[in-house]
């Protein structure tokens, strides 16, 4: 009868460690950080993709640019070419027409290139503003996952040491019963969502709440201190009075 008393108190001590599994179990999987940090990933996400798209629109206008610029540096050569063989020529008054001729069409080309160059530049300082923006906010999101992610490790860390605590003191609770019972209850824990255990409270379940019909009840009464609920199939805890 001591034995079944002390099994009796072990099989208790193993339902208050599971209950405190379940609960921090379930408070490690709802822990607020989870759902920030996989929030802020997905605006990371959004982020990064409108820096691509501005960076594209960046290159873009880099490159018309680039040859805009390479085009005035080559028409600065040749002005300052032309001119050298206006100066050389002297008298040939034909020559020094031509030259000149071909003058005005660079600085014709050269005023065209001042006016393509002037809107793209504006673009390019709206691009490198709002990019330096988008940057600023990557940065402040970046900050935000990280500072989350170090309070996930920190309180989550915690509640994972608590539940191996909990799972190495529990197996040492279960290797002390005997193989019969300790299997019963895992079972019991399979089949009941962690809850193996209930207690007969009058004729009624402590845990599903149905009450025993008369022949249920001596039965279970006569099994005491441990029997089984008839209906959740639960280890049922009886007293002896």
């Amino acid at each position: 009868m001591q034995a079944k008393k002390n099994e009796l108190t072990t099989l208790l001590k193993l339902q208050e460690i599971d209950f405190d599994l379940l609960r921090s179990q379930k408070k490690l999987g709802e822990l607020p950080q989870r759902q920030l940090i996989l929030s802020l990933r997905e605006k990371k996400k959004t982020i990064e993709a409108k820096q691509a798209q501005i960076d594209a629109m960046k290159k873009s206008i880099d490159g018309e640019m680039t040859l805009l610029n390479d085009e005035e540096e080559r028409l600065q050569t040749k002005q300052a070419s032309v001119e050298e063989k206006i100066a050389s020529v002297r008298g040939d008054y034909r020559v020094v027409e031509a030259h000149t001729k071909e003058l005005g069409g660079i600085a014709k080309r050269r005023n065209t290139l001042e006016t393509e160059l002037a809107p793209l530049s504006e673009k390019l300082a709206q691009i490198e503003e709002v990019q330096l923006q988008v940057s600023e906010a990557f940065e402040a999101v970046v900050k935000q996952e990280d500072e989350a992610v170090a309070s996930f490790q920190k309180e989550g860390g915690a509640l994972k040491a608590h539940v191996s605590q909990l799972q190495a003191t529990r197996q040492n609770f279960l290797q002390s019963l005997s193989p019969a019972i300790a299997q019963d209850y895992e079972k019991a824990c399979e089949r009941c969502g962690g809850i193996a255990l209930c207690q007969l409270q009058g004729s009624m379940c402590s845990v599903c709440r149905n009450s025993l019909e008369e022949g249920k009840l001596l039965q279970v009464k006569g099994q005491a201190p441990l029997s089984q609920c008839p209906s959740c199939k639960r280890m049922m805890v009886v007293s002896d009075d």
